[in-house]
């Protein structure tokens, strides 16, 4: 199901949480959600859902979501990871959200066997831990097979092992041809997982494509070759106006290039390579590089924090 959010907007007062944001979720692919502290990704998926007031529109294949019945049956979302009563157990929790979408107790009983929490059915979720809480909102998010998932951090809380499963599963879950929007600060992870992704600060939108497109903005995309004839190679890469800079006694290092065009431009010089290797910025570096200045805190402690600290060095305390 393919999700065309048209020029969202939002505001708390004088705080422009989202200005006039608008995007595509398509479907049969993971679209991961990034932005700093603040940056208005909440507030996007609560408006995005209906429960936030607020201008602009989402359709879901070109309609409302209130045109669509039964609504579970089209999204399932998990936006907070303690979302439910703590003193009704985790199968009557499920059970209470079954009962709009009409699903059956052996799917609740799947459901719950499927994120590995049917030991603790029948407790009471107020003493799960953040990452068994985190696993009851995904097994009620998945409960009626919704079209689209929109999760909010649902990694947090998960070891290792777990954060895996939920890589695994949503993967799984978009090749059913559904649609996956999924938020985390874990950019590592989330690089690993997202097809594409929707990239916001300060409520504007900084990137709305592929995984690979957005990682070949970064200024620290390089090429690393090795070759006999270093000179030979070096003059060639310089005159189509390519950086090189020197990486041991036959390497180089060529920037902001692609292994296609420095293997084009030494067939064309006469030049053998013994390697040609991309380096690829990461997420997190692209990530940083595109945010830069937009959190909504000062790196380093505000001129406050370091008032602060000078008095505790003098003494103060």
């Amino acid at each position: 199901m393919r999700i065309d959010v048209h020029n969202l907007d939002k505001k708390f007062k004088s705080t422009h949480a989202v200005k006039d944001l608008s995007f595509t979720v398509e479907p049969g692919r993971v679209t991961g959600f990034l932005g700093p502290n603040g940056s208005g990704k909440s507030t996007t998926m609560r408006l995005m859902l209906g429960l936030d007031s607020g201008s602009g529109e989402t359709l879901y294949n070109g309609k409302v979501l209130t045109a669509h019945d039964p609504i579970t049956k089209t999204i399932g979302a998990h936006l907070d990871a303690k979302f439910f009563h703590p003193k009704r157990t985790a199968h009557a929790h499920l059970k209470m959200l079954a009962a709009e979408s009409r699903v059956s107790n052996e799917r609740i009983d799947e459901v719950l066997e499927l994120v590995g929490l049917e030991s603790v059915a029948r407790k009471r979720p107020g003493g799960f831990s953040l990452g068994m809480a985190q696993r009851l909102g995904l097994a009620g998010a998945i409960l009626a097979e919704p079209q689209v998932l929109m999760l909010d951090e649902p990694a947090n809380g998960l070891d290792p092992q777990s954060i895996q499963w939920l890589r695994d599963f949503l993967k799984y879950y978009a090749s059913l041809g559904r649609s996956v929007f999924v938020s985390s600060h874990l950019l590592n992870e989330m690089q690993l997982l997202a097809d594409d992704l929707v990239v916001i600060a300060r409520g504007e939108l900084i990137a709305s494509e592929s995984m690979p497109a957005f990682l070949a903005r970064s200024k620290g995309s390089s090429v690393h070759i090795r070759t006999p004839q270093l000179e030979k190679l070096q003059s060639a890469l310089r005159a189509e106006g390519i950086g090189v800079e020197a990486s041991g006694a036959t390497g180089l290092v060529a920037m902001n290039t692609t292994t296609d065009h420095v293997g084009d431009l030494a067939f064309r010089a006469g030049v053998q390579l013994s390697e040609l290797t991309a380096h690829t910025a990461s997420l997190e570096d692209v990530f940083l590089q595109l945010t830069e200045g937009q959190q909504d805190y000062q790196v380093g402690g505000s001129s406050a924090e370091s008032e602060a600290v000078a008095s505790i060095d003098g003494g103060a305390l």
